[in-house]
């Protein structure tokens, strides 16, 4: 029997249909205007975090320290003939147009930029060294062999003291080349600045590429890399494989699953239809109005594939299996599942994740789309229905409770107690930092490895210090170093550096020179005494004291040695918007334990003081906002348990039975694996409600069409190829959402035939 056709469009239908087909071709020539511009794709992890709200102070702070940090990168590589190794590495770089310079003159001695300071800088071992005690230095030096001594300028090598204190560093010049010792062995360093962000895609490509070709040219060399760049570089390669893999995969599946089902091309490419029609609308605009389109927003939008096709499946179903009844009776479930379906995803919007509006602007645009092409152009596509598709729905239509079982609903009632008992007692919460993070295992290893070699351990702990001028703010930068000496000599602190290490307040200036004219009065004519030198060589050498210039932090900075200190200083900054502004510098802190956190919490005390745990603030923001999301999901069901218990009466328990039961399911799994639930988590369980209040709806809707069964049982088992497959992925906050899908998604279909009202309790 031939199945009936569909009555045809009417006027205003037509006008639908050929307007949604004018709406799609402005998207195709916008989404072509954006690929020929070369609109740029966004790597940035960093797009997945909170937006913080923060003082102007604060937010300079990180803005100082993020213009130092983000473009530098460090390569440290040993072999054969370093000499030959590094020049070629350098040529590479050079040549990949991917490095504006490199750190040349940062590696020399500072001695000759500090020289006409050198008498107002005095380590602390001369500072309270008696007159004797700087003779017999004297005397050391000039007699030590390699020693270089210069009787005029700087007999008591003043300089040499003062650099050993505040500069030493574990880098060493070998064969001219700087260098850090491991061991036995020696590595080399090849450090500077890359030429554009560290996220733009071509720079990556480039720079990942000149490395590839020296590593392959040079296969005995070990190479150790450490810079914003490489981590950028391995989440955009991350994302762009789980594109292909997680999105290739999920058509391929959901393809193998619904020809299996339907063995018609036609009916094949109708349900892609719509799920090419809703990316095709999302993708352009979606990339229009955020400027940028994140890779992880096309990971994630691969699995809207399995959500887009609900729509279509319903419609087919029907039509394949239930030509007689028309389509109308479907819209009104239809409509709902998308309303469900974009609370779940639009909530997104109210978090402070710019990542996330992205995704969600992307998925529900993409399912606006696929439901308006499902309503306006597949009622006038009629495909041949296949004879394997009765049986299938036949079979799956078996699986239903029958009308008294006892038993089952016991079961299910003892296992839903089972899940409170286990979600009240050993549910916990996780908000590590590490679920943005989805940098390989190894690349964090290789950066820890070479800040270790450097001694430049990263932390992200800092004071910020404020001042009304220069003087002051060293004066205000020293009177911290007792405190910050004492937690690092009693192991709580691993180090700490501020500008007044390198450049001494004004005051303290003045009191080193003072000194140093002091021991040139005493010490100097019995160190020349004893030394057997002219009595000529004292006033040679008292001559420059008489006229020494003052350190300031702009002379510092602009010092080769001093550039490593640019991200200290922050500038001026305006603390509060009524007033003046001020001047302004961190001191960065590193191995931070809990005793030290709680003097570093003291020390901050002063108003011109400021402690800034960056880890401990964005793990308060995920808390506050995972706690946000709970109470929207809260708020979700209690809303649609309202809207629904006004619509189906005493049986809109029956809708909320799956999506319900699903994340009651999810959350006492993973509180029985000890798995914390984190925002991710959360996020998936707002996917598992749309998802499973779709499935209800239709299964109230419509409890005796195996048309429907068999639809809810494609949907669920579609969007689990979807969501599913995020869970494989290596990114932590995709793979969080995908299990919590995985889970979900299963025990959504499970629950279905719970649901199921008996015949007679239709609602019509």
């Amino acid at each position: 029997m031939k199945p009936a056709q569909p009555p045809g469009p009417t006027q205003r239908e037509r006008l639908a249909a050929w307007g949604w087909a004018g709406l799609l071709l402005g998207c195709a020539l916008l989404l072509a205007s954006l690929l020929t511009r070369g609109a740029p794709l966004d790597t940035r992890i960093t797009a997945l975090l909170p937006e913080t709200q923060q003082t102007a102070l604060i937010e300079q702070a990180e803005n100082s320290l993020a213009q130092v940090v983000e473009n530098r990168f460090v390569l440290l590589v040993r072999g054969d003939s370093p000499e030959r190794l590094v020049a070629d590495l350098k040529d590479r770089l050079q040549a990949s147009g991917s490095v504006s310079n490199f750190d040349v003159d940062s590696f020399e001695n500072p001695k000759s930029d500090l020289s006409p300071y050198r008498y107002r800088l005095l380590a602390d071992s001369l500072a309270d060294a008696y007159k004797d005690a700087w003779v017999e230095r004297g005397l050391n030096r000039l007699y030590s062999l390699g020693s270089e001594v210069e009787p005029r300028r700087d007999p008591f090598g003043l300089l040499d003291a003062w650099l050993e204190q505040h500069l030493d560093s574990p880098i060493r010049l070998s064969g001219g080349l700087p260098s850090v010792s491991e061991q036995d062995t020696r590595w080399f360093i090849v450090s500077g600045q890359l030429s554009a962000s560290p996220y733009a895609m071509d720079l990556q490509q480039r720079f990942s590429t000149a490395l590839s070709d020296f590593q392959t040219a040079h296969a005995e060399a070990e190479m150790l890399r450490s810079g914003l760049v490489f981590h950028a570089a391995a989440g955009a390669a991350q994302a762009k494989r789980e594109i292909s893999t997680i999105g290739l995969g999920s058509l391929l599946g959901i393809g193998l699953l619904l020809w299996a089902t339907f063995r018609r091309g036609s009916i094949l490419i109708s349900l892609l239809l719509p799920i090419t029609c809703g990316v095709l609308f999302a993708l352009p605009l979606t990339w229009w109005l955020f400027g940028t389109l994140h890779l992880l927003t096309l990971a994630f939008g691969a699995s809207l594939i399995g959500v887009a096709v609900d729509y279509a499946l319903h419609l087919q179903c029907a039509r394949q299996l239930a030509p007689e009844r028309g389509l109308a009776y479907l819209w009104p479930g239809l409509l709902l599942g998308l309303l469900s379906s974009l609370a779940a995803y639009l909530i997104q919007l109210f978090t402070p994740l710019p990542g996330l509006h992205q995704m969600a602007t992307f998925a529900a645009l993409g399912l606006i789309g696929a439901w308006l092409t499902v309503r306006l152009w597949l009622p006038w596509l009629s495909p041949r229905p296949h004879i394997a598709t009765k049986r299938i729905a036949t079979w799956l239509n078996r699986l239903r409770l029958p009308p008294h079982a006892p038993f089952r609903w016991g079961l299910l009632g003892m296992l839903g107690l089972c899940a409170v008992v286990l979600i009240v007692t050993r549910l916990t919460a996780n908000d590590d930092l590490r679920q943005l993070n989805p940098s390989p295992d190894t690349l964090i290893a290789e950066q820890q490895r070479v800040q270790t070699l450097l001694e430049r351990a990263a932390d992200s702990r800092y004071l910020v210090v404020t001042a009304d001028h220069e003087a002051m703010l060293l004066e205000r930068l020293e009177s911290l170093d007792a405190s910050l000496a004492d937690l690092q000599a009693q192991g709580h602190l691993a180090h700490y550096r501020h500008l007044a290490q390198a450049v001494p307040s004004p005051t303290t200036q003045q009191a080193n020179l003072e000194q140093t004219r002091q021991a040139y009065r005493t010490a100097l004519p019995k160190w020349i005494a004893e030394a057997g030198l002219p009595d000529s060589l004292l006033e040679e050498a008292r001559q420059p004291l008489r006229d020494v210039p003052l350190l300031s932090i702009e002379a510092w900075l602009k010092m080769s040695a001093g550039r490593a200190d640019s991200s200290l200083w922050v500038g001026e900054v305006a603390t509060t918007e009524k007033s003046p502004s001020q001047l302004a510098a961190l001191v960065t802190l590193g191995g931070a334990d809990e005793t030290a956190q709680q003097a570093l919490e003291v020390l901050a005390a002063p108003d011109y003081v400021h402690y800034q745990d960056r880890v401990a603030t964005l793990t308060d923001t995920l808390s506050r906002l995972r706690q946000q999301i709970a109470l929207c999901l809260a708020l979700a069901v209690l809303g649609l348990a309202l809207v629904f218990g006004w619509r189906y009466r005493r049986r809109a328990w029956r809708v909320l039975l799956p999506p319900l039961g699903a994340v009651l399911a999810t959350l006492a799994l993973f509180s029985a694996l000890n798995i914390g639930l984190t925002l991710f988590h959360l996020l998936g369980l707002l996917l598992v409600l749309g998802i499973g209040l779709d499935a209800g709806i239709f299964s109230t809707e419509h409890p005796d069409s195996p048309a429907v069964w068999l639809a809810i049982s494609l949907s669920c088992a579609s969007s689990l190829l979807a969501f599913g497959l995020l869970s494989f992925s290596a990114t932590p906050a995709l793979h969080y959402l995908g299990l919590t899908c995985l889970v979900g998604l299963t025990a959504t279909w499970a629950l279905v035939p719970f649901a199921r009202a008996e015949t007679r309790h239709a609602i019509t």
